[in-house]
């Protein structure tokens, strides 16, 4: 199978009410949510830089001076912490 064909997994934690409402939409529309976040991404990825919010060292007023991207950073290793936990 030529690389372009081959899939990888894309794993999102959503609260569980959330993950019903999306299921319940997406079957409504007669699609799969694996669909449903592909089509969601694409869109995503076809608007225009421009619609997006500026990047984090642009930041002002009271995040001005706050390590973003440490913060960033913690909540990641948290979150690898909790799927060690779960797993």
């Amino acid at each position: 199978m030529p690389a372009s064909k081959q899939f990888k997994v894309l794993a999102v934690r959503l609260p569980e009410p959330e993950l019903r409402r999306f299921k319940s939409l997406a079957a409504s529309r007669g699609i799969s949510v694996q669909n449903a976040v592909h089509q969601a991404l694409e869109s995503w990825a076809s608007q225009p830089k421009s619609a997006f919010p500026e990047p984090l060292d642009a930041l002002e007023g009271s995040l001005a001076d706050v390590d973003i991207e440490g913060l960033l950073r913690r909540e990641r290793q948290d979150e690898l912490l909790k799927d060690r936990f779960w797993s």
